[in-house]
């Protein structure tokens, strides 16, 4: 039998001493009404800095939380937001969420998620109920579709919102990340090595980060004297391998290749094994997706690093600044954005003839 050291007394499990304000009060020498509205972030000019910042220690050290249910009733807020977010299997979602959880902790909300089916979006204003109803302030949006022209969603115009990784429809409200930018980077490296035909494989063409993607890529192949090919096709490995095999029934593949997403990374690169296709011999081959999966593959395939976390991050603080009645505008974030090289990518094959 081991005997207990003496000191502080063990709570019985799944039990938890509550923190009260008198208790924080006491331990800093004020009243506790001084505590509620610190803790409640209605300081005036009459607080000292160096007393609020003595309330907020001791708070922290005490695990303090507030009881949201009686902060949302004064404050008319239910302290949550909904992100509607595509295929969750998708690592850049893990990435892009994870930003947004960890900013929205930061400013005192929970996020609810919500998937939606990448085949079957439902329009923005499909969802203001949740916050009609109470129970959202807010909506983080990453389903909208690009239809070319919409008019704005007047079912959503009332209800806080913005789109994160997408263009909405009404405008001031998008948060996305620099698509061209990152398209850049890829032909840039290609076209250093000698490349001088490119291929896009990208998801649908009314995706709004792939009709930027492939907008991208018509103009700066243009401006860089490119040959470009560019195929739409379902985002998952079966709508990369599909793509590859009816470009090689068609003939020769372009010596450098893009792909939208990395379910479209690994149908691309099963055709170009099964066609004995050699990456980087014969291709080059780079992912507009980056996860760590990449760099143990058969062939280490290079990517474009995305600013996912900031993005979700940045997309949190838009939705909290209209939440509070700020307005804002459309934001791209372009930084940090880099090029992950690893063994997918070579000079072009020498032309038969040539030495």
């Amino acid at each position: 039998m081991t005997e207990r050291a003496p000191g502080r007394q063990h709570e019985p499990a799944g039990k938890r001493r509550v923190v009260r304000l008198v208790d924080i009060a006491s331990a800093v020498g004020v009243h506790a009404s001084t505590v509620s509205r610190v803790l409640n972030g209605e300081v005036g000019h009459s607080l000292r800095p160096e007393t609020v910042e003595r309330i907020l220690a001791e708070a922290r050290a005490r695990g303090y939380r507030p009881n949201a249910l009686a902060r949302a009733l004064r404050h008319h807020r239910t302290g949550a937001l909904t992100f509607v977010v595509p295929m969750v299997r998708n690592p850049i979602w893990v990435r892009l969420q994870r930003g947004a959880l960890l900013r929205a902790a930061e400013r005192g909300y929970v996020v609810m998620i919500m998937e939606e089916p990448m085949e079957d979006p439902k329009p923005p204003g499909a969802y203001g109920y949740l916050v009609t109803e109470s129970r959202a302030d807010g909506l983080l949006l990453a389903t909208a579709l690009r239809t070319g022209g919409p008019e704005p969603d007047e079912a959503l115009s009332a209800v806080p919102h913005v789109y994160v990784n997408r263009r909405g429809p009404d405008q001031g409200n998008d948060v996305v990340m620099d698509e061209a930018g990152a398209v850049r980077l890829f032909l840039d490296h290609v076209a250093g090595l000698g490349h001088r035909s490119v291929l896009l494989i990208d998801g649908r063409r009314e995706v709004d980060t792939v009709y930027r993607r492939a907008a991208a890529t018509r103009r700066h192949c243009a401006a860089l004297g490119l040959t470009a090919v560019i195929r739409h096709t379902d985002a998952t490995e079966a709508g990369g391998f599909a793509a590859i095999r009816r470009l090689l029934a068609a003939g020769p593949l372009p010596t450098a290749i893009g792909v939208g997403s990395i379910e479209q990374v690994f149908g691309v690169l099963a055709a170009l094994r099964d066609a004995r296709v050699a990456v980087p011999g014969a291709v080059s081959l780079v992912s507009l997706d980056e996860d760590e999966s990449l760099a143990y593959l058969d062939v280490p395939v290079t990517s474009v690093s995305m600013p996912l976390a900031e993005l979700g991050a940045a997309a949190v603080d838009a939705l909290i600044a209209r939440i509070d009645g700020a307005g804002g505008s459309d934001v791209v974030i372009g930084e940090p954005m880099s090029l992950v090289s690893r063994g997918s990518v070579g000079p072009p094959p020498a032309e038969p003839g040539l030495s």
